[in-house]
């Protein structure tokens, strides 16, 4: 099992969601059915308070993005 650091688990969990809000917000912008444009649009929203999240532990943590 690889040992983390606090800075690369944080670094590492802000360049996945990042990735994942912005392949949800294409997604989005590119469905034409409107339940799943509908759900793009949550999991995006959801994405976005994840990096919240992450942002306000790397604060709290010291670690820059």
């Amino acid at each position: 099992m690889a040992e983390w650091s606090m800075e690369e688990a944080l670094r590492m969990a802000l360049r996945l969601e990042a990735e994942n809000f912005a392949e949800y917000e294409k997604s989005a912008a590119e469905a034409t059915n409107p339940g799943v444009k509908s759900m793009f649009l949550f999991l995006a929203g959801e994405e976005r308070n994840h990096l919240k999240l992450i942002k306000e532990k790397m604060e709290q943590f010291h670690v820059k993005p």
